[in-house]
Formats: C-alpha cells, sequence, structure tokens
C-alpha cells in the first residue's frame, strides 16, 4: 500500500523511524513512525479489516512526493516486522462557551480505545500547557499543536475525519 508524503521537514523524522523500527540505534533522534490521511473509502475497508486489533494485511510504501518527478521511496513497512495498525480519527475545532458568554477556541482529537496509551480524547487550546495533544502532534511530525491545528482544521467549526496508520 502506498503512503506519500511532501512536507519537507518530516522526511528526516520519517526515515529515522524506519531505521528504528529496523533496530537500529537512533541515539535519541526525533522519529515518525504514524501518518494521518483523509478517511475515505480505501480507509474504511482497512478499518473493516480487524475492528478489534485494529491490524491490516498490507505492508506500507513510504514514498517522498510520488506524483511527481522527485518522488523516491523512503522505506518499506513490512507487516511481518511488527504490525501495522490503523485508527478512525476525527480531529474537531471548535470552542468553548463559558457560563459568563466569554469563549475560547479548543481542538479536539477523538478516537478508539486503544489508539494511544492513555485517554483516547485530547484536548488543546491555545496557551495550555503542553499535554497530551501536544505529544500527539509531535509524533505526528509537527513542531507545534498550532501547526497541527492549522494543517488539519484551520478554521473554528472544521472537522477532519482521518485513518491514522501506526508503525
Amino acid at each position: 500500500m502506498l503512503i506519500s508524503f511532501s512536507e519537507p521537514p518530516m522526511l528526516p523524522y520519517i526515515r529515522a523511524g524506519l531505521r528504528q523500527r529496523r533496530g537500529e540505534d537512533i541515539a535519541g533522534v526525533r522519529v515518525k513512525r504514524q501518518t494521518m490521511r483523509k478517511l475515505g473509502e480505501r480507509g474504511r475497508k482497512l478499518l473493516e479489516w480487524d475492528p478489534i486489533g485494529h491490524s491490516i494485511p498490507y505492508d506500507l510504501h513510504l514514498w517522498w512526493k510520488s506524483r511527481t518527478t522527485e518522488r523516491e521511496l523512503i522505506g518499506e513497512v513490512r507487516v511481518q516486522d511488527g504490525g501495522i495498525r490503523v485508527y478512525a480519527l476525527n480531529i474537531l475545532h471548535s470552542e468553548i462557551i463559558n457560563p459568563d458568554g466569554s469563549r475560547y477556541p479548543v481542538c479536539r482529537i477523538d478516537g478508539p480505545r486503544g489508539w494511544r496509551a492513555g485517554d483516547a480524547m485530547l484536548f488543546w487550546s491555545p496557551g495550555d500547557e503542553p499535554n497530551a495533544f501536544c505529544a500527539e502532534t509531535f509524533a505526528d511530525g509537527f513542531d507545534s499543536p498550532a501547526a497541527f491545528r492549522d494543517y488539519f482544521v484551520p478554521n473554528l467549526g472544521d472537522r477532519f475525519d482521518a485513518i491514522l496508520f501506526k508503525w
């Protein structure tokens, strides 16, 4: 199964993640071993394959800019080398209205139990202390939760239904 990447800052994290999966010592280098994609028909079929264990039967072929002349095979993630998991997530950009009428924006990532260690629903608002939401956005290759928000749900009221691939 082909997955293409095109964000230049994430490329070294993906390569480090592949080396880590092979068992190489990466000496504290930042890694990316997951990616989110828009949930479509193909993603729904993958989620149906194993709704309890969240596994898929296909290897992942990770490509850099697969539809351009710059394309390059980054590497392969084989199922037999440790499995690949998929989870349906939704990302929401909304706001909280306090009893006094004041409002503040909030982003939420929501997924099934087991998609991550800890809570299945995560929240973040600008100005929050680093939290689990921040950790997940960092794991996905973003340098800040604001950058994650701006990529997936830039406008108040936006919702992004995603499939998360973890390897």
